[in-house]
């Protein structure tokens, strides 16, 4: 009985019964004689009679069954502020779910797709979606950011088109601190804001990583002035390997070659990762196709950059992949080569605090992941709020029915 009802005051009496249809009700009422706390000011005061229906809360299952919780809510006699309703301490105000229901649900919607979570729950997907929103973001208004002094950006996609939101991460404490709609500079600028108000330091800010969008960079340079921009080094070997399909593409046109075409997939796999069949099959292609074999060799040298020890020799070593890349006679290559060399400060930073957006890659795919399962959002705060709880670490402030 105890356990059922936790959360419900000695002062309520109970009763509890259960119908045809295989549901447990709880009826509370209150005990005679006893003073309520005013709503407005908590002082204890007077009943003064009830409100006129009686309202219904759904709470945790009860041996397997839905469990309801019954209540017409006193009145009381505030002299201070009069007559008022008395709010039900099992529930948060304007809710329909007992305060012990609506944690379990958060545990459930912790690891389950919300659909799943519906189901086994026996309430509709917008009722959770309400009770993940109010949870999560009480939790994200309370959340403390003086300490953040890295971070590192990454859009996500939202819907299908060009649909975005932005996912910015605590590089330290390896966690989303904001979620903002969009990719554009103001994104940035609204993150900072937000920053300042939950008592960071924008000035306190030393490296920032990002892509190479153009938004992001100007909106870093606007916001953290003290900080030095990291273009992530998975986008600059991805403008390469763009370049190199560009080639690809265009040499197989060129020899009208299709029984032997050169697969994109296969000159992705880094030299590291290549079984030893994998690499004998891209050197004979690189023979057959010569000039995606010498595009496939420039991406690898990306990796020759990427592992240098000191900034002298990441600067050597980024000279001679741009040369080679600017003398290559493959169009494609010298374009990528010309936007390497506008991003070269910001592609050399990385080697100032080897800073990366491994962390944005690795939260994007369990965002994707999340919401491939709960077949997608409709609106952005119920998206943001999914991405906050499986990749926010927060301190929700719910009952854990489970301790």
């Amino acid at each position: 009985m105890e356990t059922l009802i936790k959360g419900i005051p000695e002062l309520f009496g109970k009763s509890i019964g259960i119908t045809k249809n295989d549901e447990v009700h709880v009826y509370v009422d209150v005990r005679d004689g006893e003073k309520l706390p005013c709503p407005e000011c908590g002082e204890l005061c007077k009943r003064a009679g009830y409100e006129n229906k009686e309202r219904v809360w759904r709470h945790g299952d009860c041996v397997f069954f839905p469990c309801y919780v019954h209540c017409r809510r006193p009145r009381v006699n505030c002299g201070k502020h009069g007559t008022k309703v008395a709010e039900a301490p099992w529930a948060r105000k304007s809710s329909r779910f007992t305060l012990m229901f609506e944690g379990y649900a958060m545990l459930i919607l912790s690891d389950m797709p919300i659909s799943k979570a519906a189901k086994l729950l026996r309430c509709n997907e917008k009722a959770l979606t309400k009770i993940l929103r109010h949870w999560v973001s009480k939790a994200v208004a309370e959340s403390d950011l003086s300490n953040v002094t890295s971070i590192a950006m990454d859009e996500t996609s939202f819907k299908k088109g060009q649909s975005y939101v932005t996912a910015v991460i605590d590089a330290a404490e390896r966690k989303v601190i904001d979620v903002e709609e969009g990719r554009k500079a103001q994104t940035v600028i609204d993150f900072s804001l937000m920053l300042e108000a939950k008592r960071g330091d924008c000035t306190k800010i030393e490296y920032a990583s990002s892509d190479m969008s153009s938004a992001y960079k100007s909106g870093i340079d606007f916001c953290f002035p003290n900080a030095k921009h990291i273009i992530d080094k998975f986008h600059v070997k991805k403008e390469l390997l763009d370049a190199m399909d560009e080639v690809r593409k265009a040499e197989q046109r060129e020899l009208k070659a299709k029984k032997n075409a050169v697969s994109r997939k296969l000159l992705m796999i880094p030299q590291a990762r290549q079984t030893e069949a994998q690499s004998l099959k891209i050197a004979e292609l690189s023979k057959q196709f010569p000039k995606t074999g010498r595009a496939y060799r420039m991406v690898q040298a990306v990796d020759i950059l990427y592992a240098s020890r000191t900034m002298d020799e990441a600067e050597i070593n980024f000279k001679k992949l741009h040369q080679w890349l600017k003398k290559s006679r493959l169009d494609p290559m010298k374009r990528a080569g010309d936007t390497l060399k506008k991003y070269k400060n910001e592609i050399l930073n990385y080697f100032r605090s080897h800073l990366t957006n491994a962390i944005c890659e690795g939260i994007n795919s369990m965002i994707q992941a999340a919401k491939r399962k709960a077949r997608g959002y409709h609106t952005f705060e119920g998206f943001s709020s999914m991405i906050y709880l499986v990749a926010g670490k927060l301190k929700l402030a719910c009952l854990n029915p489970l301790r």
